[in-house]
């Protein structure tokens, strides 16, 4: 199979962002762009990677503020955990709901706990 181009590269990294956007997790980005994209799963890690990379770029280029950007995060959280539920993934709903409760500060602190 011949090697894609630098704009096919570039397309690719681009729907996988798009996808990462969306709230789709990494595993599920991963094995999207395998699949449509015939790679293998460590060329498929690598565009993943590449579209996390373009999206903190953009962040850091834009001028989000704290309040717009976490709004956001909770919005993909609350959306992954409902597809977790409809997809019957335990694990995946608690994952995503630890992020949530540290996201919104409403879990106790573990470290003054331990003290």
């Amino acid at each position: 199979m011949a090697r894609a181009s630098k704009a096919e590269l570039e397309l690719r990294i681009g729907e996988a962002a798009s996808m990462l956007v969306q709230g789709n997790g990494a595993s599920v980005v991963t094995s999207h762009v395998a699949e449509t994209y015939r790679l293998s799963r460590r060329q498929s890690r690598r565009i993943t990677a590449a579209a996390y990379k373009l999206l903190e770029e953009d962040l850091n280029e834009m001028d989000l503020s704290r309040p717009q950007l976490t709004s956001q995060l909770v919005a993909n959280l609350q959306s992954a955990i409902q597809k977790s539920l409809v997809l019957g993934k335990p694990s995946a709903v608690a994952s995503n709901a630890r992020a949530l409760i540290e996201l919104c500060g409403l879990g106790s602190d573990r470290k003054q706990k331990q003290r």
